[in-house]
């Protein structure tokens, strides 16, 4: 069965202000930011419209607006020279072999969810919204995919064929980025991270073939893009999937406390830490000023997630939490599986965000988080929100080797995530969000003397310095070696390539 996307990308964010600024660009994105666009003249972009037919977009078109704006509307000020909308591996080989001919830097885009910028270009966007087919098998219960297919289209075939995957809550994010990262998830625990799915895949390197990748097929660079992040090796086309069956009955929850929250806090990760692997978790604690804390706002504790068993048993799981005290709101729901997911998604509109990422081997602790709880009670504020999260890791993740995948994290029990996000407003005061970067940026400082280590390569981070090494630690070796065979020239290169 096959099953056609249904939301087109340049529609959607042709919804979003094209009049929007942005701050500075960071030094990672500055490294992409030198227009060539105009050095030879227009005889090259006619070349490319042969290529693409109707598939060029450019600053002139009516639809350029909309189609140039990132997710992360940090960036919205990069503005590409030209957006090209490939429908098939052979159209996407032969926008590569143009721009090595002409010599043009690019990015490539899925979804437009690159948190630094990454999937944005002052020069070229190669955009897969249009290879968006997703073909299922219900013999072997596998999925192919698209490089254009975005989750929310994803999580309708799945739905219609009763299956499921690890995947993320955000409807509008590429897959194929989704999973080139790694990919988390509340299934992750029991299933493993969304790259560990990847049964095969077809990839243009930069010589402009198409290449199919397995564990038999040009093995190293299938080891790679599981996990190496997207845009290192060559662009993606195609993903083939294992998926499960998915839960007939399950139960999500949002859950939030403001009272005693270092005591919630502390038996909740207890809780968590050991519970069994059908439990996802996605712990956070929100940012209250000094002013709004004076005036009596706490420090809120909110618990997302999901559970594979029955309400019952979720609430005699957390027993323990709920006797050391009571929330001040609680919406505990038993639904079948892709309902529930319905309960657990976030829109993930377009907005102005930061975050600074870390895994933790064990659960953080009390000391830990009293730190955290001071911390997010002296944000200094923006026109948006802060938030110190901690996305529950561990489980199957745990029992694959590190070297099996790129993905090297696999000794986490937690993600942890420092995030802040700013609004329109605060682009006309700067110095609010340099002020509310440097509280972050202190925080992530306090993370890591708390013992988080690495980074994830998927909430790419422009501000890491050992960016390297803390994506891909012990794997950094193996994947710079593929990519000096399959990339010598280094075609494909951003702020934070290999």
């Amino acid at each position: 069965m096959v099953f056609g996307g249904t939301v087109s990308r340049r529609q959607f964010l042709a919804t979003g202000s094209a009049a929007l600024g942005a701050l500075a660009l960071p030094p990672a994105l500055a490294e992409q930011a030198t227009p060539l666009a105009a050095a030879t003249g227009p005889d090259r972009w006619q070349v490319l419209a042969r290529i693409l037919g109707d598939g060029l977009t450019r600053p002139t078109d009516s639809d350029y607006d909309g189609a140039a704006m990132p997710n992360n509307l940090r960036f919205a000020e990069v503005r590409p020279a030209g957006i090209a909308y490939c429908r098939t591996p052979e159209m996407v080989a032969d926008t590569v072999k143009w721009c090595r001919d002409y010599d043009m830097p690019f990015a490539i885009r899925g979804g437009g969810h690159s948190y630094s910028g990454f999937s944005t270009s002052h020069d070229l966007i190669i955009d897969m919204r249009d290879m968006d087919t997703i073909t299922a098998d219900a013999a072997t219960g596998r999925v192919t995919i698209g490089a254009g297919v975005i989750n929310g289209n994803l999580y309708e075939a799945l739905d219609a064929n009763g299956r499921m995957i690890t995947h993320g809550r955000c409807p509008t994010v590429g897959a194929g980025g989704f999973l080139l990262g790694g990919g988390i998830g509340f299934n992750m625990r029991r299933l493993g991270m969304g790259c560990d799915a990847v049964l095969s895949a077809e990839i243009v390197t930069a010589d402009g073939e198409i290449r199919q990748l397995s564990d038999e097929q040009d093995p190293d660079l299938f080891w790679a893009i599981r996990g190496g992040a997207g845009g290192n090796f060559g662009v993606s086309t195609a993903f083939t999937l294992n998926t499960h069956p998915a839960d007939a009955a399950m139960t999500v929850f949002r859950i939030v406390w403001r009272r005693n929250v270092l005591g919630i806090a502390t038996a909740l990760f207890e809780v968590a830490d050991t519970a069994p692997h059908g439990l996802g978790t996605r712990i956070s604690l929100g940012g209250v000023t000094p002013t709004t804390g004076a005036r009596g706002r706490q420090v809120p504790l909110t618990l997302l997630g999901q559970y594979a068993g029955s309400k019952d048993e979720f609430l005699a799981l957390i027993a323990p939490v709920l006797a050391v005290g009571a929330p001040d709101f609680s919406d505990i729901q038993e639904r079948s599986y892709w309902d529930g997911q319905a309960f657990l998604a976030d829109a993930g509109e377009p907005a102005w965000f930061r975050e600074r990422s870390a895994f933790l081997g064990t659960a953080p602790s009390r000391d830990f988080l009293a730190a955290g709880i001071d911390a997010m009670a002296s944000w200094p504020g923006t026109g948006a929100a802060a938030n110190l999260v901690f996305f529950q890791t561990g489980g199957r993740i745990n029992e694959i080797a590190a070297d099996a995948t790129a993905f090297v994290h696999r000794d986490s029990h937690w993600l942890n995530v420092v995030n802040l996000s700013w609004s329109e407003d605060d682009l006309s005061r700067p110095h609010v969000v340099r002020h509310a970067m440097d509280w972050q940026d202190a925080l992530y400082g306090e993370v890591n003397g708390g013992g988080g280590v690495g980074a994830f390569q998927n909430f790419p981070d422009a501000s890491l310095v050992d960016w390297r090494q803390r994506y891909y630690g012990a794997n950094l070796p193996r994947l710079e070696a593929v990519k000096a065979k399959y990339d010598p020239t280094n075609l494909f290169r951003y702020g934070q390539s290999i």
